[in-house]
């Protein structure tokens, strides 16, 4: 393959596998641990602190927090699926 072959957003299509492929796997994994009844409020609460945790210990803690910072950002801007309750 020549550089000529190559598209513009290779990097996109690259970074949207990984994505397809890590929710492939996290879907799987959920079945799985849904199985067992332990409650889904449960199993998110774990599955984030772990995540933040193996995050903050692979890539040290300002990336840790640059991700909760963009999930609250989500939220704010109502682009998170949550449930909204008036107030």
């Amino acid at each position: 393959m020549t550089t000529n072959n190559i598209p513009d957003n290779l990097d996109d299509l690259i970074d949207q596998e990984k994505r397809a492929l890590a929710k492939e796997y996290f879907s799987d994994i959920w079945a799985d641990i849904q199985a067992e009844n332990l409650g889904t409020h449960l199993i998110v609460e774990v599955f984030i602190q772990e995540a933040i945790e193996r995050l903050a210990n692979e890539k040290g803690m300002e990336e840790a927090s640059k991700l909760i910072t963009h999930f609250k950002n989500l939220d704010e801007l109502g682009i998170l699926p949550l449930q909204r309750t008036l107030q």
